[in-house]
């Protein structure tokens, strides 16, 4: 069906230019800086992730001057501070206390990396330094409780809080790894505009274009966001803070995890702004596809591709053929279907 249109550019991507900027815990990208002396490398984020993107390798253990190998740390409940869940860094047989030395390091890299341009993060899960959900942290005798979030990962999400983030391990899910790409892509984007524009007229445009991409994360942050760009917010606040509440209010909605049925009717909703009848095999051959999503065997870039070839076949008006819902990242990187 695809090949009926002369000329197509349906299969170009605009994503396929765009390369990532993104922090990684070295340890993941096969550097021997684990506590044993090893590593933990992830072949998709090296083989497959690195072709679309540039890494900047973290590892905040050795770059503060420890030995690999070197006793494991771990997360201790201060029992003495007066700040309610305080937590401190301490090698795990010995107890020697890195708490302050990495504090401060970690304060000064976080710093460091914000000039870096990054456009997202991959952390490694469990650390202490680098994890950021559910690590370990041991109370006064020894039993762990998983409510922790290494010191590093805080440090850098304290100071860069619309950063999209994620752990390694988390990635091995089809949905969270699809809700970090887009993420990182739109983050990606944003700071394009940023760079190159940052207009009030530019804002308009890039709202325009992810308004599919919001509709589907969160409609209400769409209708938000899109008083924001005109002006209604706050009694017209100037552009710069309109800037600022616009990004944290993007990355915020796109944080939310899609379901499949939100999507299908995103793409049902894209299909409407065909300027003429579908013809009936088109109908069906959308809808099969659609059935197939919904059940888990199709990745949502089977009837996205229908739908970017149907808005152009019919004469969809530019901004509809343009929405970034239709080319979110790299094709490649699109996780495989889970039935």
């Amino acid at each position: 069906m695809l090949e009926d249109v002369e000329g197509s550019d349906v299969a170009s991507s605009a994503a396929e230019t765009l390369r990532p900027r993104l922090g990684v815990s070295r340890c993941l990208l096969g550097e021997n800086v684990r506590v044993n002396g090893g590593h933990c490398q992830s072949k998709w984020i090296l083989n497959v992730l690195g072709e679309h993107a540039e890494f900047v390798g973290v590892c905040p253990e050795v770059e503060l001057g420890l030995p690999t190998p070197r006793p494991p740390m771990r997360l201790v409940v201060d029992a003495s501070s007066e700040v309610d869940g305080a937590v401190r860094l301490q090698e795990s047989k010995s107890g020697d206390d890195w708490t302050a030395p990495m504090a401060e390091h970690v304060g000064r890299r976080a710093e460091e990396l914000a000039l870096e341009n990054l456009d997202g993060f991959i952390f490694k899960k469990d650390s202490p330094t680098c994890g950021v959900f559910r690590v370990k942290v041991y109370d006064h005798n020894g039993s762990p409780s998983s409510r922790g979030r290494g010191v590093f990962a805080e440090a850098l999400m304290a100071r860069l809080p619309n950063l999209p983030v994620e752990e390694e391990g988390r990635l091995n899910d089809p949905l969270l790894r699809e809700s970090f790409l887009v993420r990182v892509h739109a983050y990606a984007r944003w700071r394009r505009y940023l760079d190159e524009d940052a207009s009030l007229a530019g804002l308009g445009t890039f709202h325009a274009r992810h308004k599919m991409l919001l509709l589907a994360a969160d409609p209400s942050s769409y209708r938000r966001l899109g008083q924001l760009v005109a002006g209604h917010a706050k009694g017209g606040a100037d552009l710069a803070t309109r800037l600022a509440e616009y990004e944290a209010g993007l990355m915020l909605a796109l944080a939310n995890v899609v379901s499949r049925g939100r999507h299908v009717n995103v793409i049902q909703h894209l299909v409407g702004f065909c300027k003429t009848e579908l013809a009936s095999e088109e109908k069906r051959e959308l809808q099969r596809n659609l059935d197939l999503y919904t059940q888990g065997v199709l990745p949502r870039a089977a009837p996205v591709a229908i739908v970017r070839y149907l808005l152009l076949k019919h004469e969809a008006a530019p901004w509809a053929r343009e929405q970034h819902y239709l080319d979110p990242y790299p094709a490649r990187l699109a996780p495989a279907p889970v039935a």
